[in-house]
């Protein structure tokens, strides 16, 4: 650089014309020798450090903003918080003043619940006759458990170090199970595990108000230990005994936000096909995770059979907790936590969804969903008017239920939406009430991730994400000089794909209008990647990429879900939209013969025929035919086949 820099000083200097246009030549020479060797060597740095912190989207995204010149956020350092009028701006005060908001929060909250006329035993119904038997902990279960610690997590207060946890394990292994099992028989969780020191980091809106941090708990990762020792046996013992609610679908072995949003939308989409309207209110529990009273909890659990030790375990875990918040270096006093389930526990999800495990039982005749503390309420009938006299009553039934069970309800962000096919019309708008307060009826509402409309066409969540990945196309384009092709590939997986196949199942179907925008931007960003003319054949490219096209995409996880109905590992609820052959007539047909599935008759082709259960029932009929899906003995080896048949067509 130094010598390009004399060559230019050189040039400028220089007045005899011949010697000028020779150094010009000269000096240009160099300098783009130096471009070049500055862009390879930027390239390989970035390309080591890519595969470096591939797992770490961290890492990855603060080497993408280095690449697109995209500045960082703003510091998360706290400077100042408004509480009670006071002006705090010393890190000790900030830290005390937040941490008194955290563990205040559940009894402030719980405070403003009117008293219920019920109590929540009389929604709980008959008790579960069987009790749980608590196993002991073997040495190999023990090694296990800390072999699936992830290393990249923090370890947390009162805790070994992981890597020395893992490194030592056949030391250490032995003598954790003793404490374990000595845990568990005498229902003493130890007093160290039950502190959280608490990280809050910044949501949204004003940064000096304490609402407006998010709380991240750091547990010990010894705790982690003991509470997935439990984790498994009170999973267990409810999964066999079927108490879990078919229709709670977070926190849960083999259910996951697809099935959430299948079982919500087929329900909608079946309604419209017969020209019925369907009500769905989404609705928002407060603090729902900080709010649960431990009694209660207590009770409920001994009322499914979790009791004995199991019983004095979880109320030992529960109970005398506390915790510190730590800002900008500084530590708050320990302050104990009086309700709600441990934030970044392993138990704490499970426990939540015992807690509301009855709220179904006190509904008649709403459906209800549920992702955790994400529930959603589903009423259906011809006459809108029915729906409104209808769900007011069901309202003020699920505001009884919550007063009881001391949750507390955000009317402010609970909403509704009136699905209904084009062909049918409203003639009078609905109005909900909650609590004596309007509900405020949406056009579209976001449900895990996923914007429902009131016709379900997609397309408002569909141009949403043109955006978001529109994003994504322009940073592959500003950053693929300085990345390998393989680097590139991951960044459109990690980037790009995983927004692109979020919920596809669900509106995958729909019009393919739409469906064309996403796959335009889907070919933009292949060939970013493969830095091919913008008018280039992409189906070999795709093929060289091993990635699938949009509309393929869709078929190949409508054939990952049929896979598991056919294995029997799919969600009781979403096994209910279909129907084998040979269950629909009493005497023997070739389809039935083939174990194959009917196909249902509908009355429309946009909400019938585009309907999961019709897709999903013809595309199982068609693996049916193949013989890579017969032959496959997993899911995976059938999945790598069937991928492999797809890109034969390409």
């Amino acid at each position: 650089m130094n010598h390009r820099d004399y060559l230019y000083k050189k040039f400028t200097m220089e007045k005899d014309p011949n010697l000028k246009t020779a150094l010009k030549i000269s000096y240009n020479t160099y300098r783009n020798r130096i471009i070049t060797l500055l862009r390879t060597s930027k390239k390989q740095y970035f390309s080591n450090y890519f595969e470096e912190h591939q797992a770490n989207i961290k890492k990855t995204l603060e080497a993408i903003r280095n690449l697109i010149n995209v500045s960082k956020k703003s510091s998360t350092k706290i400077n100042k918080i408004i509480h009670n009028n006071q002006h705090i701006t010393d890190n000790k005060g900030i830290s005390d003043t937040i941490n008194n908001f955290y563990t205040g929060i559940g009894s402030s909250i719980e405070v403003k619940i009117p008293q219920s006329k019920k109590t929540f035993q009389e929604y709980l119904g008959n008790s579960n006759s069987s009790a749980i038997r608590l196993d002991e902990c073997t040495l190999e279960e023990i090694t296990k458990l800390i072999s699936n610690i992830n290393v990249s997590k923090s370890c947390g207060p009162f805790s070994i170090p992981t890597k020395l946890l893992k490194e030592f394990s056949n030391i250490l292994s032995p003598v954790l199970t003793v404490i374990v099992n000595k845990s568990i028989q005498e229902g003493v969780f130890p007093k160290l595990l039950k502190y959280a020191l608490v990280c809050p980091f910044y949501k949204k809106s004003d940064k000096t108000k304490c609402a407006n941090y998010r709380p991240i708990s750091l547990l010990s990762n010894l705790s982690k230990i003991f509470e997935r020792a439990m984790y498994n046996r009170i999973d267990k013992f409810l999964d066999e005994n079927n108490i879990i609610y078919d229709l709670q679908f977070g926190f849960r072995k083999k259910h996951s936000t697809n099935h959430a949003l299948l079982s919500i939308v087929e329900k909608i989409r079946n309604n419209m096909d017969n020209g019925i309207f369907s009500c769905g209110v989404f609705v928002d529990l407060e603090k729902a995770f900080d709010t649960v009273k431990h009694s209660i909890l207590i009770s409920k659990l001994r009322h499914y059979g979790i009791c004995g030790k199991s019983n004095d375990w979880i109320t030992s875990y529960l109970s005398n907790r506390t915790q510190s918040v730590t800002v900008n270096g500084a530590t708050s006093e320990v302050s104990n936590v009086t309700c709600g389930v441990p934030q970044g526990s392993i138990l704490g999800p499970l426990l939540f969804i015992i807690y509301i495990n009855d709220m179904h039982c006190a509904l008649l005749n709403c459906q209800v969903y549920h992702f955790a503390d994400d529930t959603n309420l589903v009423f259906s009938h011809k006459d809108p008017t029915k729906i409104s006299k209808e769900v007011n009553s069901e309202l003020a039934i699920l505001y009884d239920w919550l007063c009881a069970s001391r949750l507390s309800l955000n009317v402010g962000k609970t909403e509704f939406t009136i699905f209904r096919p084009p062909s049918v019309s409203l003639a009078n708008r609905i109005t909900l009430t909650l609590a004596g307060k309007k509900i405020f009826e949406s056009l579209k509402v976001k449900y895990l991730g996923i914007i429902l409309d009131s016709r379900l066409t997609w397309k408002i969540h569909i141009d949403e994400l043109c955006k978001k990945l529109g994003r994504t196309v322009g940073m592959l384009f500003k950053i693929r000089y300085q990345c390998n092709k393989k680097v590139l590939r991951s960044l459109y997986f990690s980037l790009f794909e995983t927004h692109l196949s979020y919920g596809l199942p669900v509106w995958g179907s729909a019009n393919q209008a739409l469906i064309q925008k996403l796959f335009i931007l889907q070919k933009k960003a292949i060939r970013a990647i493969t830095f091919s003319d913008f008018r280039a054949h992409t189906s070999p490219l795709f093929k060289e990429l091993n990635t699938l096209k949009v509309h393929d995409l869709f078929q190949y996880q409508v054939s990952s879900i049929m896979w598991d109905y056919d294995h029997n590992t799919l969600p009781k609820s979403l096994n209910s939209l279909f129907t084998k052959t040979k269950n629909t007539h009493s005497y023997g047909t070739r389809f039935a013969n083939a174990d194959k599935l009917t196909v249902d008759r509908v009355n429309s082709y946009k909400y019938g025929d585009l309907s999961f259960k019709v897709i999903g029932a013809t595309k199982l009929n068609e693996l049916k035919d193949c013989d890579f899906y017969n032959d496959a003995h997993t899911k995976q080896f059938f999945l790598n086949s069937l991928k492999k048949n797809i890109f034969n067509t390409y």
